[in-house]
């Protein structure tokens, strides 16, 4: 990878320079605030001067800026960069990102919850003007006019009163010594040349290409491989194993036993070390472990689900109670009383789980950490003894590409079990696992009971709705809940719907079940369930579903501008054919609002989903072919997830293992025309990496209850069955 081809020639010019440097920190982005640098890391290993940890400005003008957020196929790669590329009045074609390690410096790096633009969108603006206001404050020393008389363009200082200007690169020495201001001047929205553009993405050649760095592409001298057999039953100790029949693969060099943290929980797998991946399984598929995991085989997604509904028929936590619905209920001309359900869903990524570790004898470690949580500097150097101020010194932490994530890459087990094995034998281990492991080790995607109810008058009106979720939730697998909603399990679940009674529950379903972080989390099974009852409910109203939304959704301007662009550009009110149907649905997670209507056609003996129109509002949007690019890829991940997918379990082991039972959303089977539409405003940015998961579900659901008057309310299901 790049970090291994750094010449001495520059090594030995970077490392003695002791050149002008300007720090710009911000408290509000770091976990301690950006310092000045005091020793480089692989990432400023170009050609210039570093003004701050963000941005090094080379001798022939170019500017570098450092990407120091996981990529792994958001576009954060180019976002960040842009961003701060903006208020520093240069050109994206005169920026060179460059991929930077993991760093206390650069604040937090972890990403998840599709908060990296969110968070990050006015601490880098804020960056990017206060250092173009230094570096203009030093053309202003160096003409003696006063700064009001000049203008940063193009990484320029321009005066006004004369066609002179001066380049970046010759203001840097000046500019070092200049205080900078805490709460520099930002650009109005008018003004952007690079913000709310289409512009390219630097990452996307070399991932066409074929020279992108990946995790798994990692190969330091000396490398050698590792697997891991795991308990079947995701817990369990082993008994007995045959270590000398591993070892008589060829090209096995070690077995060993190590320990994967999930949660609380320390599971003990027996890793195979050899000089090739292929010679590693050959040597695990000789180990014939017996494992003691009787306590855990006794879990079986039958007993899973019938558990849940037996607990939805309690009442449990309010997250919303509006009225009386019970008595509503108890007084009604009509009623709906019905069930949702969704399954564990496993993350798949594309690139397997990896990661690249090599503790040396000096007690320096290199790590290529394909992760969402890439600092894992002090929790390393703790086990090695290194103290906490010396973490960085010492390990040095590489960010690679990722091959996805959706929340599976914010779990640092792999690189835990990288760095035993590698602590251990001293040497650098690059451990993969099998997409077997994948699939059925975990953790998963929480798997959801939901109790639907509504009440209508003796004209079909809804006097009162409610929906009781059940259950794991994630953060209680570390932290107790206390008695208290935990974090995030009702993230989308509209609570702004105008019901005179309105009850929204949460019950808690414990389980040996290890969960986690999935693409849009629970958003992804609370919106299916919350938007596909909705349009129950508008349907015995005898109205049009998008319509009722509408006059439902008043006090939340924003949501009925997204659902009225919805109906524009849908064309949602021309009517249908006899074998077409449509369907819409609408959520708001991680500070954005996503509506989408699905249009299925039926064609001979198949159902094809032949149109998607979405409407995004996500505030100011960064770069809109990335935003309309993640929309996209949500509708296809959440389409799979609607169809396709199901981890199910027997006997404490998930019974699917592969693609070849665990598939994913096939071309033929992707919608023929996705069409997506941003929203034009001057609210602060949302995320954009999950939320337009969430509706696609219900969207597709609505649309075959409107084609064939079937409701599906357990995912996932047979399209061409319906």
């Amino acid at each position: 990878m790049e970090a291994n081809n750094i010449n001495r020639r520059k090594f030995m010019k970077l490392a003695g320079m002791s050149g002008a440097m300007l720090a710009i920190g911000f408290e509000t982005f770091a976990i301690e605030g950006p310092k000045v640098l005091k020793k480089l890391m692989a990432e400023d290993f170009v050609e210039g001067t570093p003004l701050n940890p963000f941005v090094v400005i080379a001798e022939d003008g170019t500017i570098s800026i450092m990407a120091t957020v996981p990529e792994l196929g958001q576009g954060i790669f180019q976002a960040i960069p842009a961003i701060i590329a903006e208020e520093l009045e240069v050109d994206m074609d005169q920026v060179t990102v460059v991929k930077s390690s993991a760093s206390r410096k650069y604040g937090r790096q972890s990403i998840g919850g599709s908060r990296s633009v969110r968070t990050m969108y006015q601490p880098m603006r804020k960056l990017g003007a206060a250092t173009k206001e230094v570096l203009i404050e030093a053309a202003s020393k160096k003409w003696g006019v006063a700064k009001s008389a000049l203008y940063a363009k193009s990484g320029k200082v321009h005066r006004t009163d004369t066609k002179d200007f001066v380049e970046y690169k010759d203001l840097v020495a000046t500019a070092a010594a200049i205080e900078v201001p805490k709460n520099p001047n930002l650009k109005t929205k008018k003004d952007f040349s690079i913000i709310g553009k289409e512009t390219v993405r630097t990452d996307i050649l070399s991932k066409v290409n074929g020279t992108a760095d990946y995790g798994i592409d990692a190969r330091p001298d000396g490398l050698l491989y590792a697997t891991i057999e795991r308990c079947p039953t995701l817990q369990g100790k082993p008994i007995s194993y045959d270590k000398e029949a591993a070892l008589s693969v060829q090209g096995v060099t070690d077995v060993m036993e190590v320990t994967r943290s999930v949660y609380k929980n320390k599971n003990t797998g027996i890793a195979v070390i050899a000089e090739t991946h292929y010679a590693a399984l050959e040597g695990r598929k000789k180990l014939n472990v017996k494992w003691d995991n009787a306590e855990f085989s006794k879990l079986n997604s039958e007993s899973y689900f019938r558990e849940m509904k037996e607990l939805a028929k309690k009442d449990h936590l309010n997250h919303k109670d509006q009225g009386n619905f019970n008595q509503s209920f108890a007084n009604a001309a009509s009623t709906l009383d019905v069930v949702y359900e969704q399954p564990h869903q496993s993350h798949s990524c594309m690139e397997p789980m990896n990661a690249t570790v090599h503790v040396k004898e000096d007690n320096t470690v290199e790590v290529w950490a394909p992760s969402q949580s890439p600092q894992v500097q002090r929790q390393f150097a703790r086990q090695l003894g290194i103290p906490d101020d010396q973490a960085e010194e010492k390990i040095k932490v590489h960010l690679p590409f990722l091959g996805g994530g959706f929340g599976r890459r914010s779990m640092n087990d792999p690189l835990e079990e990288c760095f035993q094995i590698s602590k251990e034998l001293r040497k650098p281990i690059k451990l993969i696992w099998t997409r077997e492991d994948d699939t059925t080790q975990g953790p998963f995607r929480q798997a959801t009971v939901h109790a639907m109810k509504a009440a209508f008058d003796d004209q079909d009106n809804p006097t009162g709705v409610q929906h009781k979720m059940i259950s794991e939730a994630i953060t209680t697998q570390f932290r107790p809940s206390n008695g208290k909603i935990p974090f995030e399990v009702m993230e989308g679940i509209s609570t702004h719907y105008d019901f005179d009674n309105y009850s929204i529950q949460y019950g808690e379903y414990n389980s040996q079940l290890p969960i986690h972080w999935w693409r849009s989390v629970f958003g992804s099974t609370n919106g299916f369930a919350h938007e596909a009852f909705i349009d129950e409910v508008a349907v015995k109203a005898k109205q049009d579903p998008l319509q009722f939304r509408i006059d439902r959704l008043n006090s939340e301007p924003r949501q009925v501008k997204v659902l009225e662009r919805l109906k524009k550009e849908a064309n949602w009110d021309k009517k249908l054919g006899a074998n077409e149907g449509k369907g819409v649905a609408i959520v708001e997670s991680f500070g954005s609002i996503v509506a989408h209507a699905v249009f299925l056609k039926r064609e001979g003996n198949q159902v094809i989903i032949s149109r998607v129109v979405s409407v995004v509002d996500c505030g100011i949007v960064i770069n809109p072919n990335q935003a309309k690019a993640q929309t996209e890829g949500n509708i296809i991940y959440g389409l799979t997830a609607a169809m396709k997918g199901a981890i199910t379990f027997k006997d404490g082991v998930a019974e699917q293992s592969n693609f070849h039972d665990y598939a994913i959303l096939r071309i033929n089977e992707a919608p023929r025309d996705i069409q997506v539409y941003l929203m034009e405003n001057d609210e602060n940015p949302g995320g954009m990496g999950e939320p337009g998961l969430p509706p696609i579900a219900p969207a597709l659901v609505n649309a075959v209850a409107d084609l064939t008057g079937k409701r599906i309310r357990k995912l996932p299901f047979d399209l061409q069955k319906v």
